[in-house]
């Protein structure tokens, strides 16, 4: 039984965010499925839990990048330069 044959790593960008929480919540429910009737121990667990780990890490990196994203968009369209500044000045005192 091979596990990894998704793997996060292998699918990286792929993913969009939507079906990565869909994949996730599968993995989560899988895992409790196989850790009711095995050993917390057994191999089969383990890979589960490695597997829905990798997804976890997959998706909590895209919603950081995804707020570094939005919060560079924000300070470019924030940012005034120096002459903006004193027109935006020399307007309100007008």
């Amino acid at each position: 039984m091979n596990l990894y044959q998704n793997s996060p790593v292998e699918l990286g960008k792929e993913y969009r965010e939507d079906e990565l929480f869909i994949t996730i919540e599968s993995l989560r429910c899988e895992l409790l499925e196989v850790a009711q009737e095995r050993s917390l121990s057994d191999h089969v667990v383990l890979e589960l839990s490695q597997r829905l780990d990798g997804y976890i890490v997959l998706a909590q990196n895209k919603m950081m990048e995804s707020l570094r994203s939005r919060k560079n968009t924000a300070n470019t369209f924030g940012k005034n330069t120096n002459s903006q500044r004193i027109r935006n000045k020399a307007a309100l005192q007008q």
